[in-house]
């Protein structure tokens, strides 16, 4: 199934008004997240991140149980789910009987999603999206107007402690498509005036288009840059190797969606000239961690509880378990993400006495390599439209090939690998050929983590 009538025509569009529809779409965005919900709530984190231990652990403790008893009384699943376990909610006195509620995963999430929507809530007021990780396994997730205001609050005083204010001027690296895969001359960004952004589309940055693009941004101002660290990589490894310099530094380099490898930040900050930092938080807003200025991951407590879980074959490195409070329309209750972190022993300088870890692991985003060289990321957004599939992992036995190998569900079908092959072929630009491979699991890291791609090929 080509892109359809919407798209094509927005593409045909010269990009002055392609421009004006991508800022109308970011002022949607904005009226969605930047209402007064989030000007109090940054007002309040401003203070509360300065918290005693003593007061993060009453209110975290006040938080948790509240979210218990909304989560078995409003909300279907886990009303079965605990009856079924045999639990008596009157034993969950604070955060120590934690370990009394089992453990939700991923897979449950996607067989229950309806069912975890609590019934206080209609569905129409809510806001519907989907997660953004890196895995084979995207997932629908509905959510309050408050509790998204009150997840970007947390992003922006994040921000605000590297001297970052509300709408600075930023070029965003992400995975979605303003423009067509198909077009070979610049511009390949797209202006989102009311939020002073300006989308850098990631499938175009390639050996071919590097020089139009470092050429746009030293005519250009921004505060800062934002979006996955791979695609920054890619794009700092191209100037680095044809020797290209960035005259107009940006403040600040801001990573998130994927992980930070210490040598993609070493090439980002050496090439791009400024400091780089970085936040972990995730669609679902089960939890949230943001750096502090002494480089270490901060449990954002105000919207979430970290729980770690040791591993016999790496014990200074936990499992993550979130629960979180941000998002009364959907709970997460010791929800096992997959990621992995190492917690540090050790009072962080910074002076906030909150949780923090020294580093993360997981959240990898692999890339495909096209037959033009090109390197492709957000494989996320094309296994959403498998609707009938379990879990989805890309092999790459060449340059010219990739597999889909699929967990599939009973009703997955030919509508599933038409979807799956028009919409990476939209991100592409190129035809590949592509296998469909229907097995009964998926290989993983050594850690337990699904990746997304395999590759054969030297990057």
């Amino acid at each position: 199934m080509p892109a359809s009538i919407t798209e094509k025509i927005y593409y045909k569009m010269p990009v002055v008004f392609q421009n004006v529809l991508f800022s109308a779409y970011g002022w949607n965005l904005a009226r969605k997240r930047y209402n007064q919900w989030f000007h109090d709530n940054l007002t309040r984190l401003k203070k509360m991140e300065w918290w005693t231990s003593q007061q993060i652990e009453e209110y975290q403790n006040k938080c948790f149980l509240d979210i218990v008893s909304h989560a078995y009384n409003t909300v279907p699943f886990y009303r079965k789910w605990y009856d079924e376990c045999g639990l008596n909610l009157g034993n969950i006195q604070s955060l120590s009987d934690l370990s009394i509620l089992p453990i939700l995963t991923k897979q449950m999430v996607k067989k229950n999603q309806d069912r975890l929507v609590s019934s206080v809530y209609k569905k129409t007021t809510l806001i519907e999206g989907l997660t953004s990780g890196t895995t084979g396994t995207p997932l629908t997730i509905y959510q309050t107007k408050k509790g998204l205001a009150f997840q970007w609050a947390i992003w922006w005083r994040h921000l605000m402690r590297f001297g970052i204010h509300f709408k600075d001027r930023n070029l965003s690296f992400g995975a979605r498509l303003p423009m067509d895969q198909n077009q070979s001359k610049p511009p390949y960004w797209r202006n989102d005036y009311y939020n002073n952004r300006v989308y850098l589309s990631t499938y175009h940055i390639s050996e071919h288009t590097v020089t139009d693009i470092v050429t746009f941004l030293n005519r250009s101002s921004f505060d800062f840059f934002t979006g996955y660290p791979s695609a920054m990589y890619i794009l700092a490894s191209l100037m680095f190797k044809q020797g290209l310099r960035l005259h107009c530094k940006p403040k600040l380099i801001v990573s998130g969606s994927d992980a930070l490898l210490p040598k993609y930040a070493d090439l980002i900050c050496h090439v791009f000239g400024s400091p780089i930092t970085e936040q972990y938080g995730m669609g679902e807003f089960a939890g949230n961690m943001s750096k502090c200025e002494h480089g270490m991951f901060h449990e954002d407590f105000e919207c979430c509880y970290i729980e770690e879980i040791s591993r016999s074959s790496q014990p200074e490195s936990r499992k993550l378990l979130m629960t979180g409070w941000g998002n009364y329309a959907m709970p997460f209750i010791r929800y096992e993400v997959g990621d992995f972190a190492m917690p540090s022993k050790e009072v962080c300088k910074c002076g906030r006495m909150s949780k923090c870890y020294s580093s993360i692991e997981g959240r990898l985003e692999d890339y495909v390599v096209t037959p033009d060289g090109r390197r492709i990321i957000g494989m996320n957004q094309v296994f959403e439209y498998a609707k009938n599939a379990k879990e989805i992992q890309i092999y790459q036995p060449s340059q010219n090939k990739i597999e889909f190998r699929i967990v599939a569900d009973k009703a997955f079908g030919d509508a599933d690998k038409k979807a799956l092959k028009r919409e990476f072929t939209r991100r592409a630009g190129i035809d590949m050929n592509m296998e469909f491979t229907l097995v009964r699991s998926l290989q993983r890291a050594s850690s337990g983590k699904l990746k997304a791609v395999i590759s054969d090929i030297t990057n």
